[in-house]
């Protein structure tokens, strides 16, 4: 008997375990998760998911099943999660204007939104967005009421743009306006400056990058490292198109070398993807399949996305059919990362719409049906899509 109880027990500390090592989401109603978050007071955590989502299928393979977030989101949430397609989470989706997914949302025991975020993150952000969630200061109805009232000093406004772009865009924009007025050249010269230009350059063009720009040294000497470098590698990709546009071949140059030199693989892929767009719009046609054949055989062999990315935006570029040296290269990239990966809707379709311009009936309706057959687990315009690419096909 002793035996069969230590058994027991170790197995109930087992499963005890395990249940802490994922976010426990209850199996309730909508209106059941606000009584429970009422009798407990606590925050609901409510994620909106799709069926056909592949991040939504990440978080929960990668981060909800990190013990850390596990721990914390099990001891103060209700946890709750509805499919915005099917039954409640539909009417849940409208009220709460949910529009890409995952989006997260944490309530009370009213329904009140009281913090809003969404997308893939790593496990760390999205533990920091929890916490941030039952934090008075980033609480949304607290952060209306104070700006409401006239709060404009600018560490409110930061916090205050930070949450409310994930929730209210007007409301965010207005706050930028506020924060433009009081963002001096002496203030954005400090940490919370440096966390404005975080927020707020998107350019070299506007005022905040350009600025980024001509401080660079003082914000390498505050900043993160990964920080640093996450906003001079985004305001430089901005740059790059229009570098590409204007073609200014030496500041072009200069930041394919920027992104070459770059330990992470996918920096040199994307300086790739820059030269086959300066090459498509400024080079000749031999040197698009040269450059294309030389990526295809190396750096991209296994990057069937990029290859049918570099396919679909050369073979129909600005709407009109490419010539037929550019659309028979794209036929090989089409094909190319089909081979690779056959079961991509984005892969079948792009190559039916090459083989379509090639007149390849066969090959064409072949592509359009394995792409429709994918089209089942995309949403229904997707589907819509398919089925004319298919009758496009068939009518060659």
């Amino acid at each position: 008997m002793k035996k069969i109880l230590l058994t027991a027990l170790a197995f109930s500390q087992s499963m005890l375990l395990l249940a802490q090592e994922h976010i426990q989401f209850q199996k309730i109603t909508f209106d059941q998760a606000k009584e429970l978050a009422k009798q407990e007071n606590k925050l609901i955590f409510l994620d909106g998911f799709t069926s056909w989502c592949a991040p939504c299928k990440w978080m929960e393979g990668n981060v909800f099943s990190q013990p850390e977030v596990a721990r914390y989101f099990n001891s103060r949430f209700i946890n709750t999660k509805f499919d915005c397609e099917i039954g409640e989470g539909v009417d849940i989706a409208k009220l709460y204007q949910i529009r890409s997914f995952p989006t997260y949302l944490f309530l009370d025991g009213q329904g009140t939104l009281i913090y809003r975020t969404q997308s893939r993150m790593e496990a760390d952000l999205f533990l920091k967005q929890a916490q941030q969630a039952n934090d008075p200061n980033f609480q949304i109805p607290n952060l209306r009421k104070s700006y409401d009232l006239g709060m404009r000093e600018s560490n409110f406004l930061i916090r205050y743009i930070k949450v409310m772009e994930q929730t209210d865009n007007q409301a965010a924009n207005a706050a930028k306006k506020a924060l433009d007025s009081v963002a001096t050249d002496e203030f954005l010269k400090s940490p919370n400056g440096w966390e404005t230009i975080k927020m707020m350059a998107q350019s070299l063009d506007d005022r905040y990058g350009k600025f980024f720009e001509s401080n660079k040294a003082y914000f390498k000497s505050i900043a993160a490292p990964a920080d640093f470098a996450k906003k001079e590698a985004q305001l430089l990709r901005y740059a790059m198109y229009g570098y590409i546009r204007d073609n200014k071949a030496d500041e072009f140059n200069a930041g394919v070398a920027y992104f070459e030199g770059l330990k992470d693989p996918e920096q040199k892929i994307e300086a790739a993807l820059y030269k086959v767009e300066w090459t498509a719009a400024h080079g000749t046609d031999k040197e698009f399949v040269v450059l294309t054949n030389t990526l295809r055989k190396g750096l991209l062999k296994n990057e069937d996305e990029r290859l049918s990315f570099i396919a679909r935006r050369n073979a129909n570029a600005k709407g009109t059919v490419a010539n037929p040296v550019i659309l028979k290269q794209c036929y090989v990239l089409a094909k190319q990362a089909v081979v690779l990966n056959p079961s991509s809707y984005s892969n079948q379709g792009t190559l039916a719409d090459i083989c379509i311009a090639l007149k390849k009936k066969k090959e064409a309706v072949q592509a359009a049906e394995a792409a429709r057959g994918l089209a089942e687990l995309e949403t229904s315009k997707i589907i819509k899509l398919a089925d004319a690419l298919v009758a496009r096909a068939k009518a060659l």
